[in-house]
């Protein structure tokens, strides 16, 4: 947060955030299903992460999840100050690659959760919420950090280096957030070249 925070005080003159038209439509299309999901509770069962379901052939619940609140009007807020925060962001450094880390980054990042459905421990799951994707994101923005930290103030460094080493950690608990965040540093390394 502080990071994002820094930089749009800072440098956010330079983001033309009426053109950051992926934003803008995946947060529209989050808050209408997710304000759907407040009137019509059965959306939830419909588009949450189903294991079983998945394989069943169901497989457009490896991206539905991304769409829906399931744990409440909490983590509806949570998600959206995240979403706020690092989506907009992401897509001004990335362009239109943030598709590709907020979806493909986040339905691999499933496939690892649904894995660890399957072992003992484990933190439990909720079926859904946007933080996959959001985290996704933070992973490719640690990576942007990491890789130009000549751009940015020294203590900078230690940004991505405690993004990295705390979803490593999260990794031994399978926490969906830590796929997420390290395979979203893997794009954003990938993707290096390609900023802008």
């Amino acid at each position: 947060m502080f990071f994002a925070w820094n930089y749009y005080r800072y440098q956010g003159k330079d983001i033309a955030f009426k053109r950051l038209w992926i934003s803008i439509t995946i947060l529209l299309i989050t808050t209408v299903i997710t304000s759907l999901q407040f009137v019509f509770p059965e959306i939830i069962k419909l588009l949450e992460r189903d294991r079983r379901a998945i394989f069943e052939g169901e497989l457009w619940r490896l991206i539905t999840p991304l769409f829906i609140q399931p744990m409440g009007i909490w983590q509806c807020l949570f998600n959206a100050l995240f979403f706020i925060s690092f989506v907009p962001l992401a897509e001004h450094l990335y362009g239109n690659r943030i598709l590709i880390i907020y979806f493909i980054v986040s339905i691999l990042a499933q496939l690892i959760i649904l894995y660890w459905q399957t072992t003992l421990g484990g933190l439990p799951t909720s079926g859904g919420g946007s933080s996959t994707a959001i985290y996704s994101v933070m992973g490719a923005l640690f990576m942007y950090v990491f890789v130009n930290y000549k751009n940015f103030p020294k203590a900078y460094i230690l940004i991505p280096i405690a993004g990295f080493v705390g979803a490593t950690i999260l990794v031994f608990f399978e926490d969906g957030h830590a796929p997420a965040t390290i395979l979203g540093g893997i794009a954003g390394f990938l993707f290096r070249n390609k900023i802008k």
